[in-house]
Formats: structure tokens, C-alpha cells, sequence
């Protein structure tokens, strides 16, 4: 059964509290009056070409003239999913990115804040990068996105790890942090579907 992404488990030994995605946002974003609800439907992207690698997707999304592909892991946790995406015409520059529900839609897409942030994958030595937290309006998603982290080496780790642990810094001091692990069952082979698609569409 998915886990609720409130869970807190160890990242190398060391335990981090539980903090819940709708709870992150709110003491984010609260005080600027951007948590509302029953705000008008996102726009939705449509989804072609899926096919099912262990615990994750490849697949394509589509919306007019803009197209991604992806590699999604939603089976860990009911309320958030883990994805790499790529745009064609610039498969080389893939990224990585976190969706998880707050419950409530919200009426502005909005850049709430830049925290750093930590990957660890088995034995490896733990990439570090900076996460964008996002918001998108009549979206109830908090998005999560990464950069300044070294995807060529994230991307070689996935391929024959078995769990990548995500240790997301709320705030600048270290000892405040919100952690997530996915499974990386069927990664290696939805990361090589991916590339077909995206080099295929570039």
C-alpha cells in the first residue's frame, strides 16, 4: 500500500520529523493569502504513449504546441510522485521534480520559495541541489522542482539503485527538513524508454 508522504524515515542514520505537504505549504505561503479553495481547474496536459516499468511510467504529455516526456514513480506514496522529464530538442537537460497534494486548489502559480536540498541513492555520495517550490493556479499540487543538482550522475545512480531518498531543507537552518523515499523498481528501464521517446521527438 502507498505511503502518505508525512512519513519520516532515516537518511544515513540520522531521523528527520514528519512534515506533511499541505502543512509545508501553509507556513510557507499563508501569510502572502495564496491557500484558498475551489478555485477553477488547472489546465490538464494530455497523456499518450504510457507503458509500465515496474514501479514506474514512461510516458508523453502533450498541450498544443508544448510536449515533455517523462518517467513518473507514483506508487510509493498516495499523495505525491516523483518524475524526470525531458523536452525534445533538449533531451540533454532533463530534471527532476516532486508533485504532491495539498488539497486545495490554488489561485496563483506562484514561486514560494528555493531551499536546499539533498539526494541520496544506496551507498553513493549524496548529490546536493536547490528545490524550487512552486505553485500553479486551480492546481492543488505543491511542486517541487530541482536544480543545480548533477543529473548526469543522479541518472547513472538510478539505474541500479533500489531506493533514492529525497532530504528536502524547509528552511536554511540544518536541522529542518522534510524527507521522502521512492522506489527505483523498473527506472532503469523507463529512463532508456524516455530517452527513445524524447530523442525520437527532437
Amino acid at each position: 500500500m502507498p505511503r502518505s508522504a508525512t512519513i519520516g524515515p532515516h537518511f544515513r542514520g540520522r531521523h528527520f520529523r514528519d512534515f506533511h505537504p499541505r502543512i509545508l505549504l501553509a507556513s510557507l505561503i499563508m501569510t502572502a493569502g495564496l491557500l484558498t479553495s475551489n478555485i477553477s481547474a488547472a489546465v490538464d496536459f494530455n497523456t499518450t504513449e504510457q507503458q509500465q516499468h515496474g514501479m514506474w511510467q514512461s510516458l508523453v504529455v502533450s498541450l498544443g504546441s508544448e510536449s515533455h516526456v517523462r518517467m513518473i514513480e507514483h506508487s510509493s506514496y498516495s499523495d505525491a510522485m516523483l518524475s524526470v522529464n525531458a523536452t525534445p530538442g533538449s533531451c540533454t537537460q532533463p530534471w527532476l521534480e516532486v508533485r504532491t497534494s495539498v488539497g486545495e486548489n490554488q489561485p496563483l502559480s506562484e514561486r514560494v520559495n528555493d531551499v536546499p536540498a539533498d539526494v541520496l541513492i544506496g551507498d553513493h555520495y549524496t548529490l546536493t541541489g536547490r528545490v524550487e517550490l512552486l505553485t500553479e493556479r486551480g492546481d492543488d499540487g505543491l511542486y517541487l522542482r530541482f536544480h543545480d543538482l548533477d543529473m548526469p550522475t543522479l541518472l547513472q545512480q538510478m539505474q541500479d539503485g533500489q531506493e533514492l531518498h529525497l532530504r528536502i531543507r524547509m528552511t536554511e537552518d540544518v536541522d529542518d527538513y522534510w524527507f521522502m523515499t521512492f522506489s527505483l523498481e523498473g527506472a532503469a528501464d523507463a529512463l532508456s524508454r524516455m530517452n527513445q521517446l524524447c530523442f525520437s521527438r527532437g
